[in-house]
């Protein structure tokens, strides 16, 4: 028995002293994703208590550790991970931002909180995806990664796009409220994306009612980057990008333009008198689009310490337009920095500069550059040294009237430049009197000034010229002041009553003063200035505007599992009748967190159940200033007293001008899986707008200069349902993937307008193209409804000009002939729904991300079919008008040449120029590589933290059924300014966007 004791007791220490022979010291460096060291990670030995957490360089030393122990590495708000030691004496680690939604913070009006005690409709968008893909500007980064966000292209680099959010409630402004760190501002052309930290949407009432008189189109919250304490980082980020147009149309050369006007207006003049001109072959698309280079370059530096910490950043972009002489420069600066004073008192400011170029696209004549492109005539030469300016073009005589200007000539021969200086920025402090009450200040300051200067000198191409140079300069300066003063008070009871409580008192004010001169100069084109002279004429104009707000909020969760919310904010504007100056919008939200409750609460499969609702009234004072005024006219004629002039009222006075409302329900669902691997959330909404501000026609009799007086009157429902869903796979390995998909739908209805029948908006050669009645959706398209061609033999008494080869329309009220009367709805503009597809992957250290996004639903007025086989002048066409309607070729959807040299009934208003808009566009396709920590460290002695390059392409790809050179369409230069959602859809020969190839660099230091 003693033996076997021994023997035992021997075993156990041989075996003791092979397992402590084995224990070793680890040694390890743990950073984020972007290589910066993370101070203060733990680390822990799995079924131990031995850890140790990392220093401030992220370096960790933990002594006594087996191979086959794990280590745990954690650190809040990043993923924790399990490592197998091994044979391993030195470990890299690096940990990425936690999956788990419920610790993400996000902005909201006058504040922040955790995405878990969110009662209302949030999107956010993070840095990571922000700087993704090479975008100019920041609300571009919101296409397709928001659900109900819609996004749409407006014209050449450095146009800001139209911005939706939940489609339009309005006939005006339809933009959202942006604000910049606390500061309204206006768009985003001017701020440079790589400064933004996060940008969060506000689309119910329960989180914009906040914003009170200005948030019924939604308010997008943008926070730029601030510093952390800690080692000071430094970060190098470049690309260069090749463009190029993705599509052209397939346009007449000159041997077919030949056969063309043979058959049908019969030989221009000029094959006669000068047959050897018209063997020239001119590709005008080859002329006017080009490759062009984008270039952007941005340099971050960040730090601090416990009591400051500093962001310091620089950005230049070079972006050329696709389309010659047209492009887009912006060099930006920021700084921002905070300092703690003492434990209870903060003081910062945030600070912009960006000054910016952009060369616009010319139009002349009421046709966009395109329109003349297409319509220019392939022999006629891009280049003419013996006309005056030195650009050919098209003779009276010669060429039977043809009056396209030549493209190049009116694109590059004159000046159109647009300089803008933005300066954005805030000081602000904060006081904790006792714990938990909080006092701060804000002044918000944007400063911007907008110079376009247009010189046009002289030419004679032919029948298109200019005898006097047209010089035009205008400056736009604007400013805005916030003052804003905020109490806070945050406090639990019991450990499980949260209360807070927020009150605000702010006075918001612009200013913005126009000059513009015009001066037509005969005499030289070397005064490119406006200098004075018989032919100038100027103008001064000044608009003021202020708000006075009052703002409450009241929030309450029981143990983070019971959520209420409640705010109300009174509002003073100055762009209302003094019979309704202030107006009271209050909002409210409840949420119920069920996987807080017991019967969930220890679930393995759901990790975050919750239900939510709010109601609100938002409100929207958008209008134009001084519109509740009469205001005076002069010129009038004043009849009986020999034509005398005089002044008379400019429109009639409405005092009772008030904001447009907009009440708002949603109803949500958030759920997470498996320890929020996969997330889901669903929203359904319903907004009513009242109220909303229309023009009434006016009545000649009247005497009035305007044509309308502004009112309130109309109303419109909106409703729709969002749906986004998220997925990400990193079990710690080399592998790791994630997916995130997001749907919208949003369908509005016209629900009154103030006793009028319709209103119709967009002019096309003579004719509205689309209009607002009541039981409608908004802006429709409106016109003829198409049923093929007549064919030898049918009837057209219906319609009496009408002759084989003709569009038939539909005779819609069954009176047997074809009348206004007619017209009906042919397209709607808006889309049913939007979606977005974001694929990401992690192997080692390769990286891969694929952006997908699209509408489906929505039609596009193509108004360049009326252009391409219109046949109305003799013009160049497409190659359609080849396939046209003969006794021979009855088999085509191209009506006849008319003969008749002008306007012909094929070309009326209908569905013959409505297409499908629906795409999907492949956005971004890109491929990275970075060198690893262990490569890293042995580089110039450590001094990289990241090093990776990246290969990408933007648009790659456009599937749709869409005719036109992009089914992107949000308006354009002839049609409604931005803002305004009146010309969506209507393509007047949109600027396309570019397809582009990308190589980039990013360094940390």
């Amino acid at each position: 028995m003693n033996k076997m004791k021994i023997t035992f007791i021997a075993l156990v220490m041989i075996c003791t002293q092979s397992v402590f022979s084995q224990t070793k010291s680890i040694s390890g460096l743990v950073t984020d994703e972007s290589n910066s060291p993370l101070p203060g990670v733990s680390v822990l030995v799995v079924g131990t208590n031995i850890g140790v957490t990392t220093d401030f360089d992220g370096n960790f030393t933990i002594q006594d550790v087996s191979a086959s122990n794990e280590l745990e590495v954690s650190y809040i708000g990043m993923e924790t991970q399990v490592i197998k030691v091994g044979n391993q004496s030195s470990i890299s680690v690096t940990l990425k931002e936690s999956s788990q939604a419920l610790d993400e913070v996000v902005v909201v009006g006058y504040g922040s909180t955790s995405r878990k005690l969110v009662t209302g409709a949030i999107s956010s968008v993070k840095s990571e995806t922000i700087t993704s893909r090479p975008i100019t500007s920041a609300d571009q980064a919101l296409q397709g990664t928001a659900a109900g966000v819609t996004v749409s292209n407006t014209g050449s680099p450095g146009s800001s796009p139209q911005v939706q959010i939940r489609g339009v409630g309005t006939f005006g402004n339809s933009q959202p409220l942006y604000v910049i760190d606390g500061v309204v501002s206006g768009g985003l052309n001017e701020i440079n994306p790589n400064d933004i930290e996060t940008m969060d949407v506000l689309k119910d009432a329960s989180t914009a009612a906040i914003y009170g008189s200005r948030a019924s189109n939604g308010v997008i919250m943008i926070t730029t980057k601030k510093g952390r304490s800690g080692k000071t980082k430094v970060t190098f980020d470049s690309y260069v990008s090749t463009q190029s147009a993705k599509k052209t149309y397939d346009l007449l050369n000159s041997s077919q333009f030949e056969t063309f006007a043979g058959e049908t207006y019969g030989l221009p003049n000029r094959y006669t008198v000068d047959p050897e001109s018209t063997k020239l072959n001119t590709d005008w698309q080859d002329e006017v689009f080009r490759s062009a280079i984008m270039s952007n370059t941005n340099v971050n530096v960040s730090g601090g310490s416990e009591t400051a910490i500093f962001n310091l950043s620089a950005g230049y972009l070079d972006q050329e337009g696709i389309i010659i002489n047209t492009g887009f420069k912006r060099a930006s600066i920021r700084a921002n920095s905070e300092f703690k004073v003492g434990k209870r008192f903060k003081i910062g400011e945030t600070l912009s500069i960006a000054d910016s170029e952009k060369m616009n696209e010319e139009n002349s004549g009421g046709r966009t550059l395109v329109e003349h492109m297409i319509k220019s005539l392939p022999y006629t030469p891009v280049y003419n040294a013996a006309n005056h300016g030195g650009f050919g073009g098209t003779d009276t005589a010669l060429d039977n009237g043809s009056d396209a200007e030549n493209p190049v000539r009116l694109q590059t021969i004159s000046d159109n430049v647009t300089e803008t200086m933005k300066v954005l920025g805030s000081i602000y402090a904060s006081f904790e009197v006792i714990d938990g009450l909080d006092l701060k200040f804000l002044y918000g300051f944007d400063r911007a000034t907008s110079e376009n200067n247009i010189f046009r000198p002289t030419f004679n191409e032919g029948i298109n010229k200019r005898t006097a140079a047209d010089i035009n300069q205008s400056v736009s300066v604007f400013n805005s002041d916030t003052y804003t003063g905020s109490i806070n008070y945050k406090k639990t009871f019991n450990e499980k009553h949260n209360v807070e409580a927020l009150f605000v008192a702010e006075e918001f004010e612009t200013s913005s003063r126009i000059y513009s001169s015009r001066m037509d100069n005969p005499l030289t084109d070397e005064i490119k200035l406006v200098k004075g002279g018989v032919e100038t004429t100027s103008n001064n104009q000044l608009y003021e505007y202020k708000l006075v707000s009052y703002i409450g909020r009241l929030k309450y969760n029981y143990g983070g599992k019971y959520l209420i919310s409640a705010s109300l904010r009174k509002d003073g504007s100055s762009r209302f009748g003094e019979n309704n100056r202030w107006g009271t919008f209050p909002a409210m939200s409840l949420g119920w967190v069920l996987s807080e409750e017991g019967f969930l609460s220890e679930s393995n499969v759901i990790s975050n159940l919750k239900l939510r609702g709010s109601w609100g009234v938002t409100g929207n004072d958008g209008s134009a200033d001084y519109v509740y005024s009469a205001g005076l006219i002069s010129g009038y004629n004043y009849v009986g007293f020999n034509s005398s002039t005089g002044y008379s009222n400019f429109a009639a006075e409405n005092p009772d001008l008030k904001w447009e409302e907009s009440v708002q329900t949603n109803i949500g669902l958030d759920l997470g899986l498996w320890n929020n691997a996969v997330t889901v959330s669903m929203e359904y909404y319903n907004t009513d707008n009242k109220d909303v501000i229309i023009g009434v026609p006016n009545q000649p009799s009247y005497g009035l200069g305007a044509t309308h007086t502004t009112r309130n009157g109309a109303s419109i429902n909106t409703k729709g349902m969002e749906f986004s869903v998220g997925y990400n796979h990193n079990n710690g390995g080399d592998f790791s993937w994630s997916g995130n998909l997001n749907l919208g739908t949003a369908k509005n209805v016209v629900t009154d307008l103030n006793g009028s029948l319709f209103e119709e908006y967009n002019s096309f050669e003579n004719e509205n193209l689309t209009r607002n009645e009541v039981g409608e959706s908004l802006f429709f398209m409106y016109g003829y409804q198409t049923d093929g061609l007549f064919q030898v033999g049918d009837d057209t008494s219906a319609q009496p000009n009408a002759a084989a080869g003709d569009i038939k329309y539909v005779d819609q009220n069954g009176d047997g002939v074809i009348t206004s009367d007619d017209n009906v709805k042919i397209g709607n503009p808006f889309p049913n729904f939007t979606y977005g597809l974001t694929l990401t992957a992690n192997y080692k250290q390769f990286d891969a991300s694929m952006f997908l996004n699209g509408v489906s639903g929505n039609d596009v007025y193509n108004t360049n079919i009326y252009d391409l086989e219109g046949m109305t002048r003799l013009f160049n066409s497409g190659t359609a008008v080849l396939n046209r309607w003969t006794p021979t070729n009855t088999s085509t959807n191209v009506p006849r040449y008319t003969g008749n040299g002008g306007h012909s009934d094929n070309v009326n208003r209908s569905d013959r120029f409505v297409e499908d808009g629906s795409y999907t566009k492949l956005r971004n396709l890109t491929i990275g590589y970075s060198l690893s920590n262990s490569v890293l460290s042995k580089i110039a002695k450590g001094t990289f933290s990241k090093f990776r390059f990246y290969a990408a392409g933007q648009n790659l790809l456009t599937f749709t059924k869409y005719s036109g050179l992009d089914p992107e369409v949000g308006g354009s230069t002839l049609t409604q300014g931005q803002g305004s959602a009146t010309s969506i859809g209507i393509d007047r020969g949109v600027y396309p966007e570019p397809r582009s190839f990308t190589l980039g660099l990013q360094v940390g230091f």
